[in-house]
């Protein structure tokens, strides 16, 4: 359940799927400090794929049965509740299931847990029956029965013999529309909570999953531990609980489920007569702020101690309504699922790094998130993440093989039967769809749907929606021994938290000694991290405490910035910069040459550029005049193709001088790392990370994802400042892309001299 384990080993797995509803060759262009471009194309070697021998492959699915779906009927009462019956007649059973559409996902601020707390406590008795009368009951008629909730949802289940169908509905109805919430039951409740705390915060696992949730959905309760916290389950109160009820549990907000051995006709009447006097309520909207967009960050969660790392790569995913949900469910089954596991293969099979690594995709009604984990031995972290990472970029960049995809459709249709064995299974199968507003048909043809998808279908929809160049990446393990190896595989800008500071309610995940002082709260002993709800003695509300964190982040970032553009020169000098002319010898080392050349850059802002470079085949001259981008060769001029116009800009957006400018006049949104970094985003570009140098606080390297689709990341170092017209620009500098290092000196360098604006502008001829 999503509410006590934060993350979910389904693929393509929906809410009510995953509760059961129950318990249980780039063009690269050069830049001096972003500013100076150079025409020189470059390209990337293949890779060597030598043929092994022998070359084994798994055997070939057996071809597919036939599957038919059993027929079912539906129909809504006047009340609102909408009821499906589906006639199944192999055993003498039936299985009731009923949802609410409300979950933890409308805890109100400061509430984290009344949800569930709430839906914990509708079997333990209701204004007619104890706890232990209930038990007694079920028990007598050989029954099961359970209630809960999850992220969007409450539930209530019950799984009876046919001859005890009447009274099994009845119960349920008294146990959703009746609950006592007794003190004696909540205390009991609570104390069970807080001991599952206590245990899921000795996990890694659980500590990694409810980072990576954070990270991903941002302050959106998606993103917020679901079970609560010790200091909000301890805020929660009867009244709270009967509020939420009284909120959410009426018919127009539920769906009902009647599946096994009765006729449909027999099933509607039956339940007709038992919730015909449950009167519908509006219960209205609830709105949600939505999830940040995705970003590149990296939070370590220090374990000192610890001999494995946790790892989990992703970002925000779809809902689980979005009409590409079938061919992103597979290309993520490719990825780290049944039928493929790339990542598997990759880290198990091929360098034994791991004993099993997969890919999740996790759907809600608001949204969804694709999440890549495994764990390894600390000293192979910094390698682990770089090949988790680098299988996202594949899957983005190369269409996959019709065989994969092929393996992935088999396991998928293959295991489809096996959800609908039973009458509890086909009954979670019909109210997934329901309750997200898919049609019921959908479930007569999967087959078909997923059999639809075309190796063409899983490149667009890796390069709409994974965002490698913008992951979010948890490690959670004995710090000291693998940081020193996140730098080398660029990514060198991440946050450290030591695991006793963790707080999953603030914007940088740490405990603020400060707040702690005022309101006196602390973890319960022994429980580990404290996950602070942010409400005070005052009173104050969560809101607020989100706002006066991130007001601190903000001003930290501020301040950087400020101490940045200072070392640059300052404010003054850096917007006085309106055209930069530089002569520079470039020297590309790609996987197996080296060539040299000469280059003049000229640049005038905002938006124009021209580069002139000796090569082997002769003068290439590229430009940019603010629309069009063109290119002169030996052979002629040419007009580059629109995306590599859009390149062009982005390349002059991400002018390290006017990122700084546009941090400080608020166009661009700055953040500030852990580490000593600042990272930019916003202009609908991905995420850029300026690493400052310590001593000078200088910039001294840029990252950020470049060419189509942000397919390669690039990251250039500066060294050698000198000023010039009182800016600090670099002399010296080291661009890398994969195997391709690219080391440009400068010559010769002026700031805001003339020129010919027919420079920029595409020749005739």
């Amino acid at each position: 359940m999503r509410s006590e384990t934060p993350r979910r080993s389904g693929h393509g797995v929906t809410e009510t799927q995953r509760l059961g509803v129950s318990k249980n060759r780039i063009s690269v262009t050069l830049c001096l400090c972003g500013l100076l471009l150079s025409g020189l194309s470059v390209s990337r070697a293949s890779a060597q794929n030598p043929e092994r021998w022998p070359n084994e492959f798994p055997p070939r699915p057996l071809a597919a049965r036939p599957v038919n779906f059993p027929p079912y009927q539906m129909q809504t009462m006047p009340n609102g509740l909408r009821i499906i019956a589906v006639a199944h007649h192999e055993n003498p059973i039936i299985s009731l299931r009923l949802l609410v559409g409300a979950g933890a996902s409308v805890d109100p601020k400061g509430k984290t847990g009344l949800a569930h707390l709430a839906a914990s406590l509708l079997d333990q008795g209701t204004t007619t029956a104890t706890a232990s009368q209930l038990n007694d009951e079920i028990d007598f008629i050989g029954g099961g029965m359970s209630a809960g909730a999850g992220t969007d949802l409450s539930y209530v289940n019950m799984v009876v013999m046919k001859d005890s169908f009447e009274r099994a509905l009845q119960m349920l109805s008294d146990v959703a529309r009746h609950p006592a919430f007794a003190q004696e039951e909540i205390a009991r409740q609570k104390q069970q909570l807080l001991s599952s705390l206590q245990v899921s915060f000795e996990d890694p696992a659980f500590l990694a999953n409810s980072v990576f949730d954070r990270l991903v959905y941002g302050f959106h309760p998606y993103g917020l531990p679901q079970s609560g916290t010790p200091e909000t389950l301890a805020s929660i109160t009867r009244d709270d609980m009967v509020g939420f009820h009284q909120k959410y549990f009426w018919p127009n907000n539920a769906i009902l489920a009647v599946v096994g051995d009765i006729e449909p006709e027999e099933a509607f009447a039956s339940v007709r007569r038992v919730f015909a006097d449950w009167q519908r309520k509006d219960v209205g909207t609830s709105t949600f702020p939505e999830p940040p967009a995705p970003t590149r960050r990296i939070v370590v969660v220090n374990k000192p101690g610890a001999v494995q790392t946790e790892v989990r790569v992703g970002n925000i995913g779809i809902s689980r309504n979005h009409p590409d949900y079938m061919a992103v469910n597979l290309a993520i089954r490719i990825l780290g699922g049944e039928g493929s596991n790339r990542l598997h293969q990759v880290l198990r099979t091929a360098r034994n790094l791991t004993y099993g690594a997969q890919a999740n995709f996790d759907t809600f009604k608001e949204g969804g998130d694709f999440e890549a984990e495994t764990n390894t031995r600390t000293s192979a972290t910094g390698e682990v993440l770089r090949l988790i990472v680098d299988e996202f970029w594949r899957l983005q960049r190369d269409r996959v093989s019709e065989r994969e995809l092929s393996d992935a459709k088999a396991y998928l249709t293959g295991s489809f039967p096996l959800t609908i064995e039973t009458p509890n299974a086909i009954a979670m199968q019909i109210l997934n769809v329901l309750f997200y507003g898919l049609p019921v048909q959908e479930l007569q043809t999967f087959r078909e749907r997923v059999n639809a998808v075309t190796v063409d279908d899983i490149q667009r929809v890796a390069r709409n929606f994974l965002r490698p160049d913008r992951l979010s990446v948890v490690l959670v393990g004995n710090a000291a021994q693998f940081t020193n190896q996140l730098q080398g595989i660029g990514f060198g800008g991440f946050e450290t938290i030591d695991i006793q500071n963790l707080d999953l309610t603030a914007a940088d995940f740490k405990r603020p000694t400060r707040r702690a002082a005022v309101d006196g709260s602390s973890a319960i002993p022994g429980v580990g991290p404290t996950l602070r709800s942010g409400v005070t003695s005052a009173g104050t509300g969560v809101p607020t405490a989100y706002a006066q964190q991130n007001a601190v982040i903000r001003e930290d970032a501020k301040a950087l910035l400020d101490r940045v553009i200072a070392a640059m020169g300052g404010l003054d000098a850096l917007r006085g910069v309106k055209t930069v002319i530089a002569k520079q010898r470039i020297t590309n080392t790609g996987t197996s040459t080296v060539n040299d050349g000469q280059s003049t850059s000229y640049i005038e802002y905002p938006d124009r550029f021209r580069v002139e470079a000796g090569t082997i085949e002769g003068a290439l001259v590229s430009g940019f005049d603010g629309t069009t981008a063109w290119t002169r060769d030996p052979r002629g001029t040419n007009e580059v193709p629109r995306e590599a116009a859009a390149e062009a800009q982005s390349n002059l957006d991400r002018d390290v001088i006017r990122l700084l400018l546009a941090g400080k006049d608020g166009t661009m949104e700055v953040r500030r790392g852990s580490s000593l970094s600042l990272e930019f985003s916003g202009k609908g570009m991905g995420s850029i990370l300026l690493t400052i140098d310590p001593a000078t606080y200088r910039v001294a390297k840029e990252s950020f994802a470049a060419g189509r689709g942000g397919q390669a990341l690039v990251e250039e170092s500066f060294s050698d400042y000198r000023a010039v017209d009182g800016v600090q620009m670099p002399f010296l500098a080291e661009r890398r892309i994969g195997p391709i290092v690219i080391r440009r000196r400068v010559t010769e360098l002026t700031i805001n001299r003339s020129i010919d604006p027919q420079l920029f502008s595409r020749p005739r001829s």
